[in-house]
């Protein structure tokens, strides 16, 4: 973080904390209020939401393990090539 002033580092750090609690706010509502909103929603839109919702999960899930198998395989084939 050369050539940054205390000023932009902390100006990043509260609006980077004012995201993290704006965020955690928005997560509790929609937690609290699930049943509500599921209620006013048709069950196929649940499912298709639901679905959607396991495909993101997925495809978190291959990113992890793809950064996890690419990092191994950089030392493997640094240390055997």
């Amino acid at each position: 973080m050369e050539g940054t002033s205390l000023t932009d580092t902390l100006l990043a750090r509260v609006g980077l904390m004012i995201a993290v609690l704006v965020l955690s706010a928005l997560v509790y509502l929609c937690y609290g209020y699930a049943p509500q909103i599921a209620a006013r929603i048709s069950p196929t839109t649940v499912h298709g939401i639901l679905r959607v919702i396991a495909f993101i999960l997925l495809c978190i899930g291959v990113q992890i393990a793809w950064n996890g198998l690419e990092a191994l395989l950089k030392t493997v084939l640094q240390t055997h090539g």
